[in-house]
């Protein structure tokens, strides 16, 4: 069976509300083939376990809202609701029926016809160890050699039959090969890398704990994903131990985890590197596996130095497996991570779309796009009302989207990095039990996250590219699903806009919103602005009054403890604060420069050249003396002042020219030199009004000079013969007399 073939999940999980009652007979041919090829089977009546568990971190909330002193978002709202009700559409409009009109769809007709080329993975590269034999087809677990603690899990979690990714990769991975591979969005490629990996576990020296499996993902939610994903793959093998390292929980927590060794460990890469530079005991030398999850997304601007920097950390002989949906990052970053020639496993090479997705695009036009908050409320209201991620680009976007949507009377949920890491996962936890209808959400939850159920996605804030644009639309449509995908699109969003239209084709559609139901939710925002306004001023205050507290609390622990907290050793960073300023701004110059070009994924090499080479400068300055030392630093500290006080250009040039001091002392000697010149009659003083010849100038001037020559050497000589053989008399004393006689 080729790669395209179609994969089904059976039987479908618990958490999907809906399920399909109609029986097709190809599905009951499927499950008979099954049925005599595998020896064991899950019985329908069964109901099989979620993979996904963020129940453990929803419910500490409320404790530490009190602990923090603050109230929640939604009890703002419902406290601004009280003092002053609003209407919304569905009030005005009880016998009026606009949703006809607002699920208007046509075919999407291209204003440009201009060819735009797309990110093609598949050029063939010649690091890559050919794939001949390998087959994407399995009919079951039985097949890949698994032992039974991992089938009957995978009997618990409802998984009969393996995905494409799943059947090429779990072979090869047991023979400890390097893999970079690459599948659809909700294709399974965390139990890919998982079983496997469990798999070599099973066979580990049990007397000799050590920290064997390391797991790196771009986001602190996806940590927890796997995690919880591994722990119920692993529930009958009861002596493997596993530990999350992310950033937003305990520290110490974690360093107690990482010292007691245990066999997985799944974490960001600054956690990661926080621990193995400051904690005590925690080390790398006995890892076996690392795993990449999304690497494309690693290997981009903010990640690559982290990672470069535990690569080094790891031993030379292990295995390295790179996962993702999209592999658009240069060549030369996978063979430094793969040290041996990796095997490239692409279950999906043409299709990076599920089949079952539809994809429509609603045009704001530039005199719309004030109306762009109108706009999404009116699709939220009528067509998609329940089971919706929407993508915002801006932390403070999502946040105002979070109160328009409570003012407005719809249950919605936020995800940003604003929030702890606490309200993060419970944000996560109430959409996945449905207990809010939308999640508006950054680019955060663009990767990775596997919510069952995810009806609708829409993209608010046009993606800067289209594998991001990818990887959003890839939450919904998952394992066979079918989803719509719903994409603001304004005139500045033109050139991702053909790109889509290239890729997608014909399957794109163009969803007109009424005009009426756009204008009434218009008028309705305006009502809000006030209480929107008055939400935001309170949480500064509360804001402002916490950060007080926690200035008292530090002053109290630093009188109290004083004695302690400076007997600690000094925490050292991977990065400063000043280099990553200076990565932040190389990156947004990137970002500005490759804005045109929707289609390509912005890296951020001279960024992280610019951070090599200032670590690079600041170990040599390490090694001079300390009065050069100090001179550099203060003079940096001032260049520094200058720049954050004066953004002018004069202020830029000053900044990166030669210092005033210097500037000065250059001047005064060439002042300086310019005098003696003029004494020794090297330079002559140019007079503009009376103007004589240079050859009679120069003549007087040597027969002045021999004159006064010959005058003051007669002097000399009859003083000589004046005083005959006694010592002269003279001011001037001779370096002569101090010579030995």
């Amino acid at each position: 069976m080729d790669a395209n073939t179609k994969f089904v999940f059976e039987p479908p999980s618990d958490e999907e509300i809906e399920r399909e009652t109609e029986s097709e007979s190809e599905d009951e041919l499927e499950e008979e083939e099954e049925a005599e090829l595998r020896e064991e089977k899950v019985p329908r009546n069964k109901k099989s376990q979620s993979p996904w568990d963020f129940s453990a971190y929803s419910e500490s909330v409320v404790e530490e809202q009190l602990q923090r002193n603050t109230t929640s978002i939604d009890y703002k709202i419902s406290k601004a609701l009280e003092r002053r009700p609003i209407s919304t559409v569905e009030d005005d409009n009880s016998g009026e029926s606009s949703d006809s009109e607002s699920n208007q769809q046509e075919d999407y007709r291209s204003e440009d016809e201009d060819d735009v080329p797309t990110t093609s993975g598949n050029d063939t590269q010649s690091f890559f160890a050919p794939v001949e034999g390998v087959s994407f087809h399995a009919n079951s677990f039985l097949d890949l050699h698994l032992s039974r603690p991992l089938l009957r899990a995978c009997e618990a979690l409802g998984y009969s039959k393996p995905t494409p990714i799943q059947a090429a990769c779990i072979p090869l991975a047991l023979t400890g090969r390097d893999i970079c591979g690459s599948a659809i969005t909700g294709s399974g490629k965390t139990a890919a890398f998982a079983l496997p990996t469990l798999e070599r576990l099973l066979y580990r020296p049990k007397n000799r704990p050590a920290i064997r499996v390391l797991i790196l993902t771009p986001t602190r939610e996806l940590a927890v994903q796997v995690l919880s994903m591994i722990q119920k793959l692993a529930q009958f093998m009861t002596d493997i131990r596993c530990c999350l390292v992310v950033g937003g929980l305990s520290l110490k927590e974690q360093e107690a985890a990482l010292r007691s060794l245990p066999d997985i460990v799944v974490a960001t890469p600054g956690r990661m590197i926080d621990h193995l530079r400051n904690s005590m005991s925690v080390h790398l030398d006995e890892l076996a596996v690392l795993i990449l999850d999304e690497a494309d997304r690693l290997l981009e601007q903010g990640f690559s130095a982290e990672l470069h920097e535990l690569v080094k950390l790891c031993p030379k002989r292990r295995q390295t497996m790179l996962f993702s949906a999209t592999m658009t990052e240069e060549v030369d970053d996978l063979i430094k991570l793969s040290l041996n020639k990796p095997l490239r496993l692409s279950a999906d090479p043409l299709a990076k779309r599920p089949a079952t997705l539809t994809e429509e695009v609603v045009r704001i036009r530039r005199m719309r796009e004030a109306n762009q908050e109108a706009v999404l409320l009116a699709l939220c209201s009528k067509t998609f009302t329940s089971k919706v991620i929407i993508f915002s680009g801006m932390k403070k976007a999502a946040h105002r989207l979070k109160i328009l949507f409570g003012l407005a009377g719809l249950k919605a949920a936020e995800l940003h990095g604003d929030l702890t890491q606490t309200q993060r996962l419970a944000a996560l936890e109430l959409f996945k039990k449905q207990e809010v209808d939308f999640l508006i959400a950054t680019d955060v939850a663009a990767r990775g996250l596997d919510i069952i159920g995810v009806q609708t996605v829409i993209n608010f804030a046009c993606p800067r590219d289209l594998t991001s644009y990818v990887h959003r639309v890839g939450r919904t449509a998952r394992a066979g699903r079918e989803g719509y995908a719903v994409t603001f699109v304004t005139d500045n969003d033109r050139s991702l806009l053909k790109a889509i239209v290239k890729k997608v084709g014909s399957r794109l559609k163009s969803r007109i919103v009424a005009e009426q139901s756009i204008k009434k939710w218009s008028q309705i925002i305006e009502q809000m602005e006030d209480q929107v306004s008055s939400i935001l001023q309170e949480e500064r205050e509360e804001m402002a009054l916490r950060k007080a507290e926690m200035e008292a609390t530090k002053v109290e622990n630093m009188i109290a403890h004083k004695d302690e907290i400076y007997s600690r050793p000094k925490r050292t960073w991977f990065s400063t604060e000043k280099e990553k300023r200076l990565l932040a701004k190389a990156a947004k110059e990137a970002l500005e420069k490759r804005k045109g070009s929707g289609n390509e994924v912005i890296s951020a090499e001279k960024a992280e050249e610019l951070k090599m080479k200032e670590k690079r400068k600041r170990e040599r300055e390490k090694n001079l003396p300390r009065k050069q030392r100090r001179k550099l630093e203060a003079a940096r500290e001032m260049l520094e002042d200058e720049d954050e006080v004066k953004g002018e250009e004069k202020n830029k040039k000053e900044k990166n020219g030669i210092p005033l001091v210097d500037v000065a002392y250059r001047r005064a000697k060439a002042v300086k030199a310019a005098k003696k010149a003029v004494d020794a009659g090297k330079i002559v003083k140019k007079t503009v009004n009376k103007p004589k010849h240079p050859t009679q100038k120069t003549k007087s001037r040597t027969e002045e000079m021999q004159e006064l020559f010959q005058d003051d050497m007669s002097e000399k000589r009859q003083k000589r013969t004046l005083r005959g053989g006694g010592q002269r008399k003279s001011s001037f004393k001779s370096k002569s007399r101090y010579k030995r006689k």
